[in-house]
């Protein structure tokens, strides 16, 4: 009586051992990451001649773009897999305000990207890195804000150019499907041509190659 009490129990209890199981173990086919973006450009501009006069509202240059960044990723084994990277990155470069009207310019940095990520897990949480490749869109716009009226900007230049990052960073386990990402750091290199570079605000030097970092972080659901 006691050996059938005992397998009897055993039988039952296996359905939360198999959930308990499952728990533990992080969903691994793929990874789908929204966040904050700051992406640090090698223009020395800011730098250089960067100010703000007190009062008056007027401040020239910075080389910090801020923004988004949304990536996915698919996974075809537990440690291996592509992911697809889009961001987008903005900065005021030169502008003026006063009571409520305000007029500058503002540069812009897309990236759009792919490649193969590589993936550890420790229990939850998870180390990866990754080599992307694919396209940089830059450009520049001016514009003015009316109060009430809303603001308006028109390009003044734009130029496309071959794009690469090599990175990775960490990601802190919520629980089996989500998580956080503590840090994401990547190395961008992108190849516009020294004028369409010095034109779209994106370097002040001559070179045709710039070299800039982007951190991340924000959220992350698995499936």
């Amino acid at each position: 009586m006691r050996l059938r009490a005992i397998i009897l129990s055993t039988i039952l209890s296996l359905p939360l051992f198999s959930v308990a199981q499952e728990t533990r173990e992080p969903a691994t086919r793929g990874t789908v990451y929204g966040g904050y973006s700051l992406l640090h450009t090698n223009n020395d501009l800011g730098s250089s001649i960067g100010s703000n006069i007190g009062g008056s509202g007027f401040n020239l240059g910075g080389n910090n773009l801020n923004g988004w960044e949304g990536q996915g990723t698919f996974n075809f084994t537990r440690h291996f897999g592509v992911t697809a990277d889009f961001s987008g990155n903005s900065q005021q470069l030169a502008g003026v305000s006063f009571l409520g009207f305000s007029a500058g310019t503002r540069q812009h940095m897309y990236n759009m990207l792919f490649g193969p990520t590589v993936t550890t897990y420790f229990g939850h949480s998870s180390v990866f890195g990754h080599a992307l490749f694919g396209a940089a869109h830059s450009n520049l716009s001016a514009g003015v804000t009316v109060p009430i009226i809303g603001g308006l900007s028109t390009p003044l230049s734009s130029a496309n150019a071959f794009a690469m990052a090599f990175g990775g960073g960490v990601d802190i386990g919520l629980g089996r499907h989500f998580a956080i990402r503590a840090a994401q750091i990547d190395f961008i290199r992108t190849n516009f041509n020294s004028v369409d570079a010095l034109a779209s605000g994106l370097s002040s030097g001559i070179g045709n190659n710039q070299n800039s970092f982007r951190y991340s972080g924000g959220v992350v659901w698995r499936f």
